[in-house]
């Protein structure tokens, strides 16, 4: 099995004692500017369930659709789809099997859902299988965005449609001891993140490859906020939630809602 990003482990530890987590992406604030330390730490959960809306509002479902979540987390959108849209089909899909446990205990198992273990660039279905799919903050940690992307047009019906929001690094203006440090840092917090300075011009490249249509929305500055809820050091040394709080001050981190219609 491919390597599991090492931060997930705190969160499967706190549900282990008891936490009751949803989501393990970050937030979305509709005016950023006016979010402190405090209120970023209070009203987290919450923003984590308006960016998981932002994305769902996209997929724009009918009651027949068939959904899956790649890289679906604890399965928190998938809940949230399944309260606004009951008569939609749902799969969440995960690499981790610890995290499909999870899932798997915060549900109440109804008949249109299901938890699959599987490699978001080897998709274990048939072809048109799905009407929508899902990645939220997960195609960084995957092998091959263009991979992902043949395998999500593989398995899209006709008019189907990928929705997605990604972390989008360009590379640092800084000497090349400096960028190895980031990157170093980066994947020992956060990887596997195979390209991490990939930027949208190679996303909207490996899209069009296979056939996508490509739209954009920069939610930068909405997700600001998140990065007061993340520590900023780890005895005397910087964690990864301060590299990335140090590239989005550089102006090289992007968090970009994407969204994939098939041509």
């Amino acid at each position: 099995m491919a390597r599991i990003p090492a931060y997930l482990d705190a969160f499967l530890a706190a549900v282990a004692e008891g936490a009751a987590i949803d989501h393990v992406h970050l937030g979305h604030w509709d005016e950023p500017e006016a979010i402190g330390p405090v209120r970023a730490r209070a009203g987290f959960a919450g923003a984590q369930e308006r960016l998981s809306a932002a994305l769902v509002a996209w997929l724009d479902l009918a009651p027949e659709h068939r959904v899956l979540d790649v890289g679906c987390g604890f399965g928190g959108t998938l809940r949230a789809i399944r309260r606004s849209d009951p008569k939609v089909a749902v799969i969440g899909l995960n690499l981790d099997p610890r995290q499909l446990a999870v899932g798997l205990r915060y549900d109440d198992r109804p008949r249109n859902a299901a938890w699959v273990a599987g490699d978001a660039c080897r998709l274990p279905f048939a072809g048109a299988a799905f009407d929508r799919l899902l990645c939220v903050e997960a195609a960084f940690h995957f092998a091959s965005r263009r991979a992902f992307f043949g395998e999500a047009q593989r398995v899209l019906t006709r008019k189907g449609v990928l929705v997605m929001s990604d972390i989008v690094l360009t590379r640092p203006p800084l000497p090349p001891e400096r960028v190895a440090l980031f990157a170093d840092g980066l994947e020992d917090a956060f990887g596997p993140w195979p390209a991490k300075w990939a930027g949208i011009d190679a996303i909207r490249r490996d899209a069009e490859a296979v056939g996508f249509s490509l739209r954009v929305t920069d939610a930068t500055a909405n997700t600001e906020p998140s990065f007061y809820t993340i520590g900023l050091d780890r005895g005397g040394r910087p964690t990864g939630g301060a590299l990335l709080r140090e590239l989005h001050r550089l102006g090289c981190l992007h968090y970009l809602h994407l969204r994939l219609d098939k041509r």
